[in-house]
């Protein structure tokens, strides 16, 4: 009976009731499910409630995704599985989560926190799947693209707006969870342009706002570039341009600028070959004028906060660490602290209070729960996901579906790389947006794919066929119709 009284448990019976009324009877309502999830994504990821008893934001793009996961985990009827091949190395990665979760539970993790980091660890690929199998017209394809481009810029100029604003804009429960002042410390002062402010938009987060930006800039810069994309299109994706671009500089993130030079030569390279050469000229210069400028700024900005020894710079050596002492990781449920004492380090297995506990890098995350396994399954199942969206993209002849994948894809990549310095994956508007986007650009693919081609038929004779003498050894000409 005690687990009658658990939220969770109760909360997850509940959603499962309310997605069996409410699919049986809208779920053929594709492009309205399209729409509002576009909108609770993309657009207001912190829109929600805040559950005090459990200390758990709620999000309502949380509630949505898990009605349409439970709807596709109850009623797939799936086409495509003899292309989705990938979906093994999602089992495979799914089953180094499930030892994740033994080895936690086995020393002596608490088995709610143990479950609710497998949950948020692998829920997240269920919107993948959904949206790869559920949204397979071209149409829902350039539906979501449209939306997202108009988002990104509403995104774009309520962040900009931040910056000269300050807080009062941000709205309690909807654009700004009202759990903590975490949010509007960010942005800091109400002053006019005051340059400790550091723009958040609707995301909560000034890193998760420009990791997402990453995406929206990378699409609209290669449908900038696509050969046969018309005129007055481009002309919009660099106003889209122009807005993401200054937000992203808005938000302070070191990681989001630099990367965004990044997807920025992804795009370019996929136009021209010749921009590969301006990668080491790209790398010197960040080094020898940007990192030095963005610390110096950052620092004054923080007034000591931000310093030189950032800590962000002991991660390869902790993940060195960690390799040594948890090879198979701490499991679901623990976490792992890491100190430096006298000469050496130190560290300690602990129980977790929350999902959030651990290092400020989802891949360092990811490896100290899950060990190596976990973290070069997670790696190889990215890998083979972009390889197909990229060789499936080169072969597409639509004048905006190549463009707009690959600025996708370069996008998504851009957003692994920001996760080496910072855990945006686990905040809303990070995982569930990162595989709804790689199902949507996969769903693309087969649609696109699927064009008509001209079929090639046998060509009529022009004389009738029973004029035509086929005697063994001779050859006969076919008499003038005429005669």
């Amino acid at each position: 009976m005690d687990y009658l009284q658990d939220p969770i448990i109760l909360a997850f019976s509940l959603l499962l009731a309310v997605s069996v009324v409410v699919f049986s009877h809208l779920r053929r309502q594709i492009c309205l499910w399209l729409l509002l999830l576009t909108v609770m994504l993309f657009a207001l990821p912190r829109a929600g409630i805040f559950v005090r008893q459990i200390n758990l934001p709620l999000p309502l793009a949380h509630i949505l995704a898990m009605l349409v996961i439970i709807q596709w985990f109850f009623s797939k009827r799936s086409r495509y599985h003899h292309q989705a091949r990938f979906g093994y190395f999602f089992l495979i990665y799914a089953a180094t989560a499930g030892l994740g979760l033994a080895i936690g539970l086995a020393t002596g993790a608490s088995y709610s926190m143990a479950f609710l980091e497998l949950f948020f660890y692998l829920i997240a690929m269920g919107l993948f799947f959904y949206a790869s199998e559920t949204f397979t017209e071209k149409r829902h394809f350039l539906l979501f693209i449209g939306l997202i481009l108009g988002f990104s810029v509403l995104v774009s100029f309520y962040g900009i707006a931040q910056r000269y604003l300050g807080s009062g804009i941000l709205i309690d429960y909807v654009t700004y969870n009202s759990a903590s002042d975490i949010a509007r410390s960010y942005i800091g002062g109400s002053g006019f342009a005051d340059a400790n402010h550091r723009v958040l938009s609707s995301y909560g987060d000034p890193n998760v706002l420009a990791g997402q930006l990453l995406v929206f800039a990378g699409i609209a810069l290669a449908l900038m570039l696509g050969k046969k994309v018309p005129s007055h299109l481009k002309l919009l994706c660099l106003g889209v341009l122009c807005a993401n671009v200054c937000c992203i500089i808005f938000t302070g993130s070191r990681a989001g600028m630099i990367t965004l030079a990044f997807v920025a030569i992804i795009v370019l390279a996929w136009r021209s070959r010749w921009t590969l050469l301006f990668i080491p000229v790209t790398v010197i210069l960040a080094f020898v004028f940007v990192v030095p400028a963005l610390e110096l700024a950052l620092t004054a900005k923080f007034h000591g906060l931000v310093s030189t020894d950032d800590i962000r710079r002991q991660f390869p050596v902790m993940a060195w660490e960690l390799l040594k002492l948890v090879p198979f990781g701490s499991g679901f449920g623990n976490t792992v602290a890491l100190e430096f004492e006298g000469f050496d380090w130190s560290f300690m297995i602990a129980p977790t209070s929350n999902v959030w506990t651990g290092f400020n890098s989802y891949w360092l995350n990811l490896f100290s729960r899950l060990g190596i396994l976990g973290l070069l399954s997670f790696m190889l199942l990215l890998t083979v996901l972009f390889r197909y969206i990229w060789r499936q993209a080169q072969h597409l002849r639509h004048p905006l579906a190549q463009p707009i994948l690959i600025g996708a894809m370069a996008g998504c990549i851009g957003q692994g790389v920001i996760w080496l310095v910072n855990n945006t994956y686990m905040l809303p508007g990070g995982g569930l947006n990162f595989w709804f986007m790689m199902g949507m650009m996969v769903a693309g693919c087969r649609a696109f794919a699927a064009e008509s081609c001209p079929v090639m038929l046998p060509v009529q004779p022009i004389w009738p066929t029973d004029r035509i003498n086929s005697w063994p050894g001779r050859i006969m000409e076919p008499a003038p119709l005429g005669n």
